[in-house]
């Protein structure tokens, strides 16, 4: 069987030594298959797929490790369109159900014959044949076609210290955005920890931010319009996964980059980014490709010294283009601490202030009903429009400043500070530095 291209598809064989599938190599190479050979592991599975672009993974349950499914998780973030089929006996029905929710494209119950087997092998490539159709014809679509420049603003919200509420401050700052200006806003959750941004908005959609990360191509505007979705708000979310939170390394670094920086050319209006606490990779990629950077923290002097050693690290006192801009959230005034004395201690001023209204937040989150919204007096919402409106005023001013200069767009566009995880060799060094205590 051939692919559309006219390839043979290529087919990994992964059974112990001792199966009863010795005749599958065999026969499948006699059929027009490309079949890579027979291996006895999912390790040694993996050792393959690195080197040789593999279409479909025939598992057998005799294979070590194949009864354990997380591989096939593992397998979809790892690789773009590699396809499982397993087989099991009668007695492992369980086995073949895990499977299948893991990811697994079908199955085949022992004993089964060749016709049986190349059936299977069709109607699993042609299922996966016929979802990748429309998205790869818009794509050659829209490459084909000039896009013309879009005027995007992109904000990222980062705290160096979990429990400073950036998910929070990020979705009602994403709807403040849309209220005050009636500029189209999209939220895109690259927290790959906790991605819980679908529960602060009760957005049901089983698209994510890992349809895009997979794709081999540059992301279209088609493609994009298929994986958001709508909040009554106004405002369209690109989700995050959860399960990308149990995966070591569910894509490179650069991958993350490179779609962020995608979306906010194809995005007309404010592009607003909730990230994980705390730096990786990933969310050092993120906080290079946007235009604006929030960095939540709290007036607790834990938080404000982590908050310092970062502020330290990125250089931020030596950015003349106002990317870093900090956010004061649940500050209680003078009762505390004064700003002066926390901006001469993280040796950055406060950009604004966020009031604390813990019982309110909670609430919010768990009726999934955003507090800008349905609480629109409070002096919590009020703070979060206040901020909305200072970041609107600020870009309106800088466009300003951009339109009386002749340089042509992309040149000024190319003013943005793009090199910050440069400086750092390994994100780890990154992660340890910030936890060095130099207050």
């Amino acid at each position: 069987m051939k692919q559309a291209t006219g390839k043979s598809l290529n087919i990994l064989i992964i059974a112990d030594h001792a199966s009863d599938l010795d005749w599958v190599q065999i026969s499948l190479q006699d059929h027009n298959y490309q079949v890579l050979g027979q291996v006895f592991s999912i390790e040694e599975a993996a050792q393959v797929i690195e080197r040789t672009p593999v279409d479909i993974i025939l598992a057998d349950e005799s294979g070590e490790g194949v009864l354990e499914t997380n591989w096939i998780k593992e397998l979809a973030f790892k690789t773009n369109g590699c396809l499982v089929l397993v087989s099991a006996t009668q007695n492992q029905m369980n086995f073949v159900r895990e499977a299948m929710l893991a990811g697994a494209s079908g199955f085949l119950l022992k004993p089964f014959d060749l016709d049986d087997l190349s059936k299977s092998i069709e109607q699993v490539y042609h299922l996966w044949l016929q979802r990748s159709t429309l998205l790869a014809e818009s794509r050659s679509q829209h490459q084909a076609v000039d896009q013309p420049a879009k005027d995007s603003h992109s904000i990222a919200l980062f705290s160096p210290k979990g429990g400073a509420g950036t998910t929070t401050l990020a979705v009602n700052l994403a709807i403040a955005l849309k209220e005050e200006t009636g500029i189209p806003v999209l939220l895109v959750d690259t927290d790959f920890r906790t991605a819980d941004v679908d529960i602060f908005l009760s957005i049901f959609s089983k698209r994510s931010i890992l349809d895009l990360v997979n794709l081999d191509q540059t992301v279209d505007q088609e493609t994009l319009e298929q994986v958001i979705s709508e909040h009554n708000s106004g405002i369209m979310v690109l989700r995050g996964d959860p399960q990308l939170q149990f995966v070591d390394t569910p894509f490179e670094p650069s991958q993350v980059g490179a779609l962020i920086e995608g979306i906010v050319a194809l995005w007309d209006g404010y592009v607003v980014i909730n990230t994980s606490n705390g730096l990786d990779r990933w969310t050092v990629e993120v906080l290079d490709a946007v235009n604006t950077v929030l960095v939540v923290t709290r007036p607790e002097l834990p938080a404000l010294r982590v908050t310092r050693n970062f502020l330290e690290l990125a250089e931020a006192s030596a950015d003349t283009t106002g990317r870093w801009k900090v956010v004061m959230n649940a500050y209680q005034g003078k009762k505390v601490l004064q700003t002066s004395d926390i901006e001469a201690s993280i040796q950055h001023p406060i950009t604004a202030t966020i009031g604390e209204d813990t019982l309110l937040a909670s609430t919010a989150i768990n009726q999934g009903r955003p507090f800008v919204t349905s609480q629109r007096k409070s002096p919590l919402a009020k703070d979060i429009v206040a901020l909305a409106q200072q970041i609107r005023m600020e870009q309106m001013s800088a466009a300003k400043m951009q339109s009386d200069d002749e340089a042509p767009r992309s040149e000024k566009k190319s003013d943005k500070s793009s090199t910050f995880w440069k400086r750092i060799p390994f994100w780890q060094s990154v992660s340890n530095s910030v936890r060095l205590t130099i207050w």
